[in-house]
């Protein structure tokens, strides 16, 4: 198989257990991306949320792309150009937002350089979670901006409570409800996931899904793990992304991507 592009979840995939780049990993792809191969970071982040590992990375050729939200945005690494994009809008979010005072869920909306967390029930922990690599505003839903595009909402809650608000909102439309880590569900718009955004990338170089080997280990990763050439779980995936792999590697916390790599690439 002619393995072109390397998409790459983050979190408990790519990164070790303090969310970090082994240098194992970094010293890996590297050479993969010296030798032409595309290593695209594939992760429910906004760009502002990776760009340590661009630079880790050194992923800032002039074609060198991320796919970020899940699949709703496709920015290129140098110039930020976006190639791709779908949205939400506040309006659209409406009955999110009912439901999560009826509930007492958190909210924050993620724009593509700001994240807003909505404080109507309470504040979550989203914005210790992605550091201080982006700015955040604290607002109650009704001052939200009405002109932004957001790309997803997220809600960081206790994973049981997580289960419980995908339980009743599995039948909305306009949303590709998800989970990304236990602890974290994402709403985006209707349709968008990573092989969406696998598939923009995809045609803007002209390849195929056969092109592609794909690492994750959450529900979120599903979709690209099931559409890639090789989809490759890592050994502390959940059972659907293993049942649905067509190999699986060491965990993330013992360099399960460079394993791979360096067995499948003869490195």
């Amino acid at each position: 198989m002619d393995i072109k592009l390397i998409a790459l979840d983050l979190d408990n995939t790519l990164l070790n257990a303090d969310s970090l780049l082994s240098i194992r990993n970094r010293e890996t792809l590297k050479k993969l991306h010296q030798r032409g191969l595309k290593v695209v970071l594939t992760t429910g982040r906004p760009i502002k949320g990776i760009l340590p590992f661009i630079d880790q990375l050194n992923l800032k050729e002039v074609e060198d792309y991320s796919i970020n939200f899940n699949g709703g945005v496709i920015q290129n690494n140098l110039s930020k150009k976006i190639i791709s994009s779908k949205f939400l809008t506040k309006d659209m979010m409406k009955p999110i937002n009912n439901l999560a005072n009826q509930m007492r869920f958190p909210l924050d909306g993620i724009t593509i350089d700001r994240a807003y967390s909505v404080i109507d029930v309470k504040k979550s922990g989203y914005q210790s979670f992605i550091g201080k690599l982006m700015a955040f505003t604290d607002v109650e839903f009704a001052d939200l901006p009405d002109d932004q595009h957001y790309f997803k909402f997220v809600s960081q809650t206790e994973p049981a409570q997580v289960a419980e608000i995908q339980a009743e909102t599995k039948n909305l439309p306009n949303f590709t409800i998800v989970k990304s880590r236990p602890n974290l569900l994402e709403f985006l718009p209707r349709g968008v996931n990573k092989s969406f955004g696998l598939s923009k990338l995809l045609a803007h170089f002209g390849w195929s899904f056969d092109n592609v080997m794909a690492f994750g280990d959450e529900e979120n990763d599903l979709p690209m793990i099931k559409s890639a050439g090789i989809g490759v779980a890592m050994g502390n995936a959940s059972a659907e992304v293993k049942a649905v792999s067509n190999a699986v590697t060491k965990r993330n916390t013992e360099d399960g991507v460079a394993v791979y790599l360096e067995k499948y690439f003869d490195l």
